[in-house]
Formats: structure tokens, sequence, C-alpha cells
């Protein structure tokens, strides 16, 4: 039938645009106005001898046209309520008169109030003392969800237009446990992050974000639970936009971090990361996300629900919940979304599944779950309209509450992603969830905790919890060639972070662009440019930073010495690195690796050696990263040594020794000869010619 009152609808403004369209904008006499008519506001419930309102706007009707408001059966199923199926041969239990519009109104788009008494069989109702009295309602003073039907008729008794709603009544002193009711909703805001450190905010984006979080922080009391990325958090954070301070500080405001679902720091594909082996890496998604939330809003998110990523399997499961896996993630359990799972048996489930129940996974163990409600989610894009929308919400989840009253039951509200955030429908609906009894807003962990485990064979059986399997509607990205993209951006970034280590600013920049290429809204190309940027900031700060000395000669006369350096730091913060020597002639006391802190402009390094033979002895002198992957400049200086070395000097003090020694007894025995020469006597004359010549010789 709502099908029906949809295509009632449509076919009344078809028909009225084909009027106007043919007859020149004017209505011929005779001829009559179709109008329309919507629900404006009404009473969350009533209780026995409460009074029931309910306001409707007709718009553009004859003034001759009617309102007629009628209460029917109570739905018996669930089923019929989604469907709207209300037999048409159906009697009305009450019926208010009709009312016509030129009564009531002095223009044709006003707003009609309508009272209802709602009385048990022995409640007594007041007469009404003067006016018209107001219409009752009798029922078995139970609790029941009324379709309540209001219809707008032309004065031929035409039906122009018509909506139903829900009348909920709900006895006084109702002690069954109400519906634990978990509304999770997702700001899908992604922040634009450039390469030079500017981020943007797309403005309709921050409007649906806002509208999500005044919501919340409107209603404390309905616990409702947020999905926001870190990154986002940041953005807003960082953000000089009026409105984007405006949501981080009612965001400051949640103070349970149960209300705040653990996310990475981007929206990524977790399985797509698992499947590569990148799951220690998104393990450290997850914990800076964590920081940044903790740093921006003064909490953390509660790690142990999670809302589980679309494309999961049994083998992603298994990595996020072992407690003793490579990355420990600390989720306990999760919510899923009925796509995610295998359908069930209508046989043994044939109402909605408002319990608990388990998911194996692929190491032999079990993850408690809960699952967000498909019919549920289909309110928030219903077109009815927002006050419509809300209040078909709460019938059905006071439907959801008395169909297994006696147990304790939870559900799961999830959006649909496409759905725009509606002010007026959340402001309606999250007031019900904290006003009507069989209805308590409570955080995801709280019904996780306190929600009965479905028995596998049946609602109302004994047996063991029921077992459901992930079935991912999606597959997820193939990472292998991001995965080493990935790696090779983070080595190079903690390679080069080791060297300015002081330079924070830097530091985050390079991290950033890192964190916003995981995003899988991204495209290959887009993905591919964040990680270029990073290379291309790394190389703007590396080039021409660190000068080394250029080549010069250096005159050393000891064996032993120091020998200046001079290395120009142009970073203008300090440097870290490593300074590798290295010479064939020439010796390091020190070791030929020196750890130093380059401090901006130049920097004097003195640098012992040992002179191991004279002559030119060359030093190659390289700077290089703290983890030595990065050469950041290199030179040589020529070394200078007039000195010997000691075993030179040994048998040169011999060879002097041994010389002196020679000339000395060669001396000696010179001065001997001489001196026996000059006393011999003369024998004859003859003789002398002969000692002379042999003295000579």
């Amino acid at each position: 039938m709502g099908e029906a009152m949809s295509a009632a609808r449509t076919s009344a403004f078809m028909t009225l645009m084909l009027l106007l369209l043919f007859a020149g904008f004017a209505t011929p006499a005779g001829s009559q106005t179709v109008g329309s008519v919507e629900l404006v506001a009404q009473s969350s419930w009533v209780d026995d001898g409460g009074i029931f309102d309910i306001q409707v706007r007709v718009a553009g009707a004859d003034p001759e046209a009617s309102v007629v408001v009628r209460v029917l059966p109570a739905w018996a199923e669930r089923d019929d309520f989604l469907r709207q199926d209300v037999p048409e041969e159906v009697e009305p239990i009450l019926e208010l008169a009709p009312v016509q519009l030129s009564d009531v109104q002095n223009t044709s788009n006003e707003v009609l109030g309508f009272q209802i008494v709602v009385a048990g069989p022995d409640t007594p109702v007041e007469e009404d003392d003067g006016g018209s009295p107001i219409p009752v309602l009798r029922s078995d003073g139970g609790s029941k969800v009324y379709p309540l039907e209001v219809s707008l008729f032309l004065p031929d008794g035409t039906l122009a237009d018509q909506f139903l709603t829900s009348l909920i009544e709900l006895p006084r002193g109702q002690r069954n446990a109400p519906l634990q009711t978990t509304l999770v909703l997702e700001a899908h805001l992604q922040p634009t992050t450039l390469a030079n450190g500017e981020t943007r905010l797309d403005p309709d984006e921050l409007d649906a974000t806002e509208t999500l979080v005044t919501a919340i922080d409107q209603h404390p009391d309905a616990d409702v639970a947020l999905s926001i990325s870190p990154e986002a958090l940041i953005g807003l954070s960082n953000s000089d936009d009026e409105q984007a301070q405006r949501i981080v500080e009612i965001l400051r405001n949640i103070g349970d971090p149960g209300q705040l679902l653990p996310n990475p720091f981007t929206e990524v594909e977790e399985q797509a990361w698992i499947d590569v082996g990148l799951s220690p890496e998104l393990f450290e998604l997850y914990q800076i996300g964590a920081t940044a939330t903790n740093t921006i809003l003064g909490i953390e998110p509660d790690p142990s629900v999670m809302l589980l990523d679309r494309t999961i399997d049994t083998d992603g499961l298994a990595a996020l919940t072992d407690p003793g896996g490579e990355a420990t993630f600390g989720v306990e359990a999760v919510i899923v979304r009925p796509a995610q799972l295998s359908p069930l048996s209508k046989e043994l489930f044939p109402q909605a599944l408002t319990t608990r129940f388990v998911i194996p996974t692929d190491n032999n163990r079990t993850v408690p779950a809960l699952v967000a409600d498909g019919g549920l989610a289909n309110h928030f894009t219903n077109s009815g309209g927002s006050v419509y929308n809300a209040n078909r919400m709460l019938a059905d989840l006071t439907l959801l509450s008395l169909q297994n009253s006696a147990v304790r039951q939870a559900v799961v509200v999830n959006p649909p992603a496409d759905w725009v955030p509606d002010a007026i429908m959340l402001n309606v609906m999250l007031t019900g969830i904290e006003r009507i009894p069989a209805i308590r807003g409570v955080s995801p962990a709280a019904a996780l905790a306190d929600t009965a485990f479905t028995p596998e064979r049946g609602i109302s059986t004994l047996s063991p919890p029921l077992r459901r399997e992930l079935n991912p509607p999606r597959q997820p990205q193939d990472l292998r060639s991001f995965r080493t993209e990935f790696s090779q951006a983070r080595a190079a970034i903690d390679s080069w972070s080791a060297v300015i280590s002081g330079d924070q600013a830097s530091t985050d920049r390079l991290e950033s662009l890192l964190l916003v290429s995981t995003d899988y809204r991204l495209t290959d190309t887009q993905r591919s440019g964040y990680i270029e940027a990073i290379y291309q900031l790394i190389d703007d700060q590396k080039d021409s930073s660190i000068t080394t000395p250029e080549s010069d000669t250096i005159t050393l006369t000891g064996r032993l010495s120091d020998i200046p350096i001079t290395v120009d730091n142009a970073l203008g913060v300090d440097a870290n690195v490593l300074l590798i020597l290295d010479s064939e002639k020439l010796a390091f006391p020190d070791g030929p690796v020196i750890e130093t802190t380059l401090r901006p402009g130049p920097n004097r390094i003195e640098i012992p050696i040992e002179a191991r033979a004279s002559g030119d002895s060359p030093i190659r002198v390289q700077v290089f990263t703290p983890d030595r992957s990065v050469l950041l400049g290199s030179s040589v200086v020529l070394v200078r040594t007039f000195a010997f070395s000691g075993v030179g000097i040994v048998i040169g003090a011999v060879s002097i020794v041994v010389l002196l020694l020679w000339w000395l007894r060669h001396a000696r025995s010179t001065r001997g000869t001489i001196r026996a020469n000059t006393s011999a006597p003369a024998n004859d004359v003859n003789d002398a010619p002969a000692e002379t010549e042999h003295i000579g010789v």
C-alpha cells in the first residue's frame, strides 16, 4: 500500500504540473486543485489515558477538500509494517470526523492539528466541558503499534493524497526490558591534502558532519556512536574555518570512549592490507589514529568493538581479533552489515535477529557480533519526509522490542553510506529513543555485553550460540604494488627523519603524505602522486644541504696529529650524520666512522690520524645519513706527511752509528801512521826518494 501511496502522490504531482503547463498557469472555472498532505509532527508515543497529537500540512488543495484521520488495527507482524501492507477492506477502529479545509484554514498551506485520547477498557476519560470532544481510542491496554492513516479527499470524494504513520501505545509501568538500540553514524569527511601540506575540506561534507555531531551533542542520553577517521579530525583541527572549529568543539564534549568507534588513520580496505602481509602497518595506522584522536579530542576510541570493514573475511577477522597475533588490535566483538553475512534460514529465524551470535575465524576462534538491521536502514531513504521517516523508524523499533520482549535484545541502526544527514530526522528520532520506554539508546560495547546469544536452532530453543559465516560483499584492492611503494617510502622517511630529528614540522609533513596515500578511495595516479611528493620534499631538503670540504692539501710534520675538516650544514636545523673516512696510508685511532651532529652553518671537526709513511696520503670523506642509506656529500682531502716510520728511524740510527765508528777507526789509523813516519831517522840520502814514493803509495 506504501507503493500505492507513493504512486498516488507522484500521479497527483504530475497531474498538477500538466494542468499548469497546458492551462497557462491558470485554473479553469469548475476544475479542482489536487493538493498534497504531509506529516509535520506527532507524539512519539502515548500511554494509557494519554493524548496523541498529530499535525499535518495541506498544500495546494481546493478549499472544499477535506482531511480524514483513521486508526487501523494494530500491526501483527513487522514484515507487514515494513511493506505497509494494510488490506483495503480493513475496517478502522477509530475514524475522526472529516475536516473541511474551508472550516479551519485561511490559506491553502496551513498546519492542521488532530488529537486522540488512548484509553484502556477500564480507564476513565474526562468529559469535555464545552467545545468539541476529543475522540477516544479504546484499546485493551497492552503495547501496540497502530497504523494511522491520513487522507486528503477532493470535494467529489476522490483521494488526492495519503500517508500512513503509526500511533504507539505503551502501558504505564511497562516492566519488559527495553530494546537496546545502538545508532552508529558515519562521518564521510575526506580532507584533500596537497603536497605543500595544505588541507582542504569539502563544504557539503562539512555540513553533513556538523549535522551528525550536533545531533549527538543535543541528545547525550541516546548514546549515539560515531565513526570518524582521524584524518578528518586532523583536517578539522588544522582548518581556520569557523564551521570546522565548531565541529571540533562539539566533539570534545563526548566523554565516553565507547561512543567513538576505532578507525585507522584513513579509510582503508583492511583485508587488502592483511592479504599482502601489511598487518603490522595496518596496526600502526590504528595506533596513529588513536593517538591523533586523543590529542585533538582528549579521549581515545574504545578498541573493543569494531564496525567491520566490508571487505573483511574470516582470515582478516582472525588477524584483527587474535590477542597473540603479529599485531594486537584489541578487538573483542564486531558490528557487521547484513550484506557481509550469509543469509539465515527463514524457517528457523522468521523474525529479525535482535540478539548476539558468533562469527568463526580462520584460527579456530569465535567473535561475538551484532548485525545492523537492513529494514531499519531503509527508513533513512524513504520518500515521506524527515518527520515521517523518523516516526516510521521509532514505530519499527517499538515493534522489534515487542517481538521477543522476554529476552535481552539489541539492534544496530546504521544509515546507508549514501544517506545525506538530515537534522530534523535525527532530532525527532533521537528524541523518541530517549523518551519511548520500549527503547533505550546504548553504546556498541554495552549492547554486545548485555544481550542474549541467539540459539543456533532458533529462538526459544536450548542450543549452542548461532554461528554465522562472513561473506564479504566486495573484493578488496590488490595492494601488492602499493606495498612496495609504501615500504620504500617508509624507509626513505625514516632515514631522512633520523637526520632532521629536530625538524618536527618537516617530519610530520612527510608522514602526513604517506598516511594520506593509504586511503582506498584514491586512484592509483593520486596515490603515486603522494608518494612522489615525499621523495621530492626529501630531495629538496637534501640537495646542497651538506657541503663537504673542497679538495685541499694539509701538511703534517708529525706521525700523530689532528687534522681539521669543515662540513657546512645549510638545513637550518641540526643534522645527525655519519662521517666515514678512508685512506691507504693513514690510520684513524678513533675509528673510521664518526657520529656527529652538525649545527646550522660551518662545523669544524678535528679528526685524529696516524701517518704510516711519509709522502702524500689522500683521505676520502663521506657524509651519510645515520642508517648509511643515503650519501649526503663526499670529498677528498690530501695529507702531505714529512715523517719516518719507527723501523726507518732505527735503521737510520744504526747506519749513523756504523758510519761514525768507521770514521773514528779510520781517523785513528791515519793519525798513527803519520806519527810513525815522522819520528824515524834517515839512513842516507839515497833512501829518501824511496820512502817518499812509498808514503805516496
